[in-house]
């Protein structure tokens, strides 16, 4: 059972680590639509800095999984069938991290997208002003990431 225990310790630590990856995304994404750019590049800086903490999470629940596995003889043991048939006195307990775990990634994935729709729109009107000014040929700047031919700008046509 004490594996059980640090596995809710690990599965707590990683909805911390969620909660925190949650909040800097709201702010992101308040950032993106106010074209602060400076403040969004801390805030990726900040993302970076808790997916190499993610990775040292994943890799310990990996491991306190696997003894798990070990202790109780079932391989391929998922948290909720530890929590429904393994976990004893820490199934209520372990029924609830993994819930509000998985509210945590949901609202990540759901801002993550709209992070993803709203870098897109303004990738296309900065496209769209750079085209009308002359100063970059269309997709140049676009999502499909094909570097057209650039024109000459109209600064440098008439000096």
């Amino acid at each position: 059972m004490e594996s059980v225990k640090d596995l809710i310790e690990i599965l707590k630590s990683q909805e911390t680590l969620y909660s925190e990856m949650r909040d800097i995304l709201e702010a992101e994404k308040e950032c993106v639509v106010t074209w602060d750019a400076e403040k969004t590049i801390d805030l990726v800086k900040k993302k970076d800095t808790l997916a190499y903490k993610e990775k040292i999470l994943d890799e310990a629940f990996r491991k306190c999984l696997k003894k798990v596995e070990k202790e109780t003889g079932v391989e391929g043991l998922k948290v909720l069938d530890i929590a429904d048939s393994h976990a004893g006195e820490y199934s209520e307990e372990l029924h609830e991290v993994r819930n509000n775990l998985i509210l945590v990634v949901r609202d990540i994935s759901e801002l993550n997208l709209s992070l993803k729709i709203l870098y897109k729109t303004n990738i296309s009107l900065i496209d769209g002003v750079f085209s009308k000014l002359g100063i970059a040929g269309t997709n140049t700047y676009g999502i499909n990431k094909g570097y057209s031919q650039a024109r000459t700008s109209t600064i440098s046509r008439t000096g």
